[in-house]
């Protein structure tokens, strides 16, 4: 379905709830216990409402983000043409201007280089932050160790001590931290041993806990048939709709991508626009090129379709 770029903004540890159900308690255990790089058995299966929903049947699950009438393909397309040209304007130079500081991983939206991490250790001394295990966490101090392992992680540096850091501050309650942990374990990232198991699982904890980030890599596992999961378009579009109902670029841009082309619901192209608008206003540039085809009446989809009925 196209290049997936992706913005999530960060979620602040306090939304977490100050007591994790046994089930999160158990994944954080055996990621744990991964980071000690002693044996789990894996005995445990997440309680309450899983993460992918169920196919609603043949024509698939009907689209219901936000609550504004939609109009046809043409009559949403119609809506953006006043603004059409200082919008291609705008993507143009944001293009120029910031295609090299892209960053090699569309997720987290901060990604120090290795060079960055001497001065991010020297941050935290400086704040004074307690070592990441520590409890609690203010804020700051969280955010700043994530970045440092992030920074560890995604280049490469020292993945163990970064996966330390992620997974102690997921056991803090920081979704971020959980999802980077998950996702560590999923792809395997620096070197270390892939556990799609307690990788899916902690996706699946941040997931319940209202993690958009969370939501998202969920989707995609759920959507390409990763990780062990079953390839399921209809439950991928469901967790993609949550994702995009937070307002998170990557989400409404899989849900519109899903929307033209019918892929895990009923097809509505019109209803697709307004998404791709608003995730192509957030910088996703998945979501300017469908845009940019949509209004020049040459997006790849209608090839397909061998029509330009719309």
């Amino acid at each position: 379905q196209g290049a997936v770029f992706c913005h999530c903004p960060h979620t602040a540890a306090r939304d977490f709830p100050a007591a994790m159900p046994t089930a999160g308690a158990a994944a954080f255990a055996a990621a744990s216990a991964i980071r000690r790089g002693t044996s789990w058995p894996l005995p445990f299966a997440l309680a309450g409402a899983t993460a992918c929903a169920c196919a609603a049947g043949p024509g698939g699950v009907k689209a219901g983000i936000g609550s504004r009438r939609v109009g046809t393909l043409q009559e949403e397309l119609d809506k953006i043409r006043p603004n059409e040209a200082a919008l291609r304007a705008k993507w143009i130079d944001d293009d120029r201007h910031s295609w090299k500081r892209l960053p090699p991983r569309a997720w987290p939206a901060q990604q120090p280089t290795a060079e960055e991490i001497p001065e991010l250790r020297r941050r935290l001394v400086e704040q004074r932050c307690p070592p990441v295990h520590s409890r609690p966490q203010p804020d700051f101090c969280s955010r700043a160790h994530f970045e440092l392992a992030t920074a560890l992680v995604f280049n490469g540096v020292s993945a163990e001590e970064g996966f330390d850091a992620f997974v102690a501050l997921g056991e803090g309650g920081d979704l971020d931290g959980m999802v980077a942990a998950g996702v560590v374990l999923v792809e395997g990232l620096g070197g270390l041993a892939r556990n799609d198991e307690v990788g899916v699982r902690l996706l699946r904890r941040a997931s319940e806990l209202g993690s958009a980030q969370g939501l998202f890599e969920l989707g995609t596992l759920t959507f390409c048939g990763a990780a062990g999961l079953k390839e399921d378009e209809h439950a991928a579009f469901e967790l993609f709709q949550r994702c995009a109902q937070q307002r998170h670029a990557g989400g409404m841009f899989m849900v519109a991508d899903c929307l033209l082309e019918g892929v895990g619901c009923e097809q509505d192209q019109a209803q697709a626009v307004p998404l791709l608008l608003e995730a192509a206003n957030l910088g996703h540039r998945g979501a300017r090129q469908h845009l940019r085809q949509l209004l020049d009446g040459n997006w790849a989809g209608f090839l397909n379709q061998g029509s330009r009925d719309v």
